[in-house]
């Protein structure tokens, strides 16, 4: 027979019910609210995962600029590498100096020996040749003159009927001024050799005894600027006409710019005519008045975002391209569960390049290169597929793409570089005075610096032979 429970129990019972039920309903609730929470910590952990991947691999750039590439890469998988032209061996007349020229030889010394020998016996003679280069110093070579000190004696005359002064040279400015040849060899240092202003006072004072202030040297390099401003904006219209040209920029501090400032050029790529513009910011108006609204050819640069509105045709660089995934490849921060395939995605787009580059050492037949450019272009789409991967892969992925073949295969179709090595190699030049003088002191220098260079430069590449020459007869 079955216990009846008793109505206490049962009323007890029931209240035990009707708290689990009530603790139930809560707790659903607040699962469903754990869940949530779940969920977007989740999703914030993942982006914090990936940022901290970023991080990292920003950091090991940091490192390798900071502290140098090791000498060996990660563990891994061999991967192509880009060929190295091969160079001819060197002879051995490579590690001497070479013969100077018959026109070039001041001086000629015989040496002779004597007649007969300490014996009585004679000599049969045979001549030989050698030479010595030397430049004058003051203190060891004789009747030496560091500098040339011309005086005048300028007749004054005035007129005792009409009062007419007139004079043989004119007589206003300083007493002592410097001659032409000074404000070439300064032009020259300065810009070509790129020194600072103090290595210039030295070498003058060291090799000539002369003396120059800072502020002269400011003096002599504003003059020339404004002599050779129509011959700088000459310079800046050739190269504008050319078909090709190359384009990029770099830091120039400016002092009373906060140590602001942007250097940018522009490069023939047929010619050695290199411009230089040196401005206070990296913005896009700076690129445009250098390029100007009339080029119709083809411009090499990186993907700024300043040189995608020119006017002319946009090939990107493909080496900054290929830089960009080997930097991200030989990342000692790479996470290891990408490694793989960023491995695998730099080996096909080395190939890739290796193709483009075997393409454009062949003759150019168009109907070839049309078809090259879009097997490679179908390629490239392949290979920028969604993947998981690193933020850098996902952003090269999508320049890429916003590039287009367009962009990336001009080179194909109308014959010009697929680098923009050019334009780095114009910019060294700037890089390495940068180190020594660290940029000019006010805008108006840079103005006056952006002329000269561009000037002396190009003159120094397209007439070596004659260059001082060619630069006085700018004025």
């Amino acid at each position: 027979m079955a216990h009846k429970l008793s109505d206490t129990v049962i009323a007890a019972r029931m209240v035990e019910l009707r708290s689990l039920r009530s603790l139930h309903a809560h707790d659903r609730k607040q699962i469903q609210t754990l869940k949530a929470d779940n969920k977007v910590l989740h999703a914030e952990n993942q982006d914090l995962r990936q940022l901290v991947g970023t991080l990292q691999i920003q950091m090991a750039e940091l490192q390798t600029m900071v502290f140098g590439r090791k000498q060996r890469p990660p563990t891994g998988t061999v991967v192509p590498v880009l060929p190295t032209p091969a160079k001819p061996p060197r002879t051995k007349a490579s590690y001497r100096r070479p013969l100077p020229p018959a026109n070039a030889i001041t001086v000629v010394v015989p040496v002779a020996i004597p007649e007969t020998c300490t014996c009585g016996g004679s000599f049969t003679i045979t001549t030989h040749e050698r030479y010595e280069e030397d430049i004058p110093l003051p203190e060891l070579t004789t009747d030496y003159v560091a500098h040339l000190v011309t005086r005048y004696v300028i007749e004054r005359g005035v007129c005792d009927s009409c009062g007419k002064v007139t004079s043989g040279r004119s007589l206003g400015g300083q007493l002592v001024s410097l001659g032409s040849n000074v404000h070439l060899l300064v032009a020259h240092l300065i810009t070509v050799l790129g020194m600072s202003y103090g290595q210039v006072i030295n070498l003058l004072l060291s090799l000539y005894g002369m003396y120059i202030s800072k502020a002269e040297l400011s003096a002599i390099l504003t003059t020339k600027h404004q002599t050779w401003l129509p011959a700088y904006e000459q310079l800046k219209a050739d190269i504008r006409a050319a078909p090709i040209v190359h384009a990029d920029e770099t830091p120039w501090p400016i002092q009373n710019n906060d140590h602001l400032g942007y250097a940018w050029i522009l490069s023939d790529a047929t010619t050695p005519k290199v411009c230089y513009a040196l401005e206070n910011s990296r913005g896009a108006k700076h690129a445009k008045s250098l390029i100007g609204d009339s080029f119709m050819g083809v411009r090499l640069s990186d993907d700024y975002g300043a040189y995608r509105s020119l006017p002319g045709s946009q090939q990107l660089c493909w080496v900054h391209l290929y830089r960009c995934i080997r930097d991200l490849r030989y990342n000692d921060n790479l996470p290891e569960e990408h490694l793989s395939y960023v491995n695998w995605w730099y080996e096909e787009f080395v190939t890739i390049y290796q193709q483009l580059k075997t393409c454009l050492a062949e003759v150019h037949e168009q109907n070839k290169r049309q078809a090259w450019a879009a097997k490679l272009w179908s390629q490239v789409r392949v290979l920028c597929q969604a993947h998981p991967e690193p933020v850098k892969l996902t952003k090269l992925k999508a320049q890429l793409l916003r590039a287009g073949k367009d962009k990336l295969f001009v080179c194909l179709l109308k014959d010009t570089p697929c680098d923009n090595n050019r334009a780095e190699r114009d910019l060294r030049q700037l890089v390495l005075k940068r180190k020594r003088s660290f940029g000019s002191q006010t805008e108006k220098g840079t103005k006056v610096l952006a002329t000269i260079l561009s000037v002396c430069t190009t003159t120094w590449r397209l007439q070596p032979d004659s260059y001082f020459k060619a630069l006085t007869q700018l004025g």
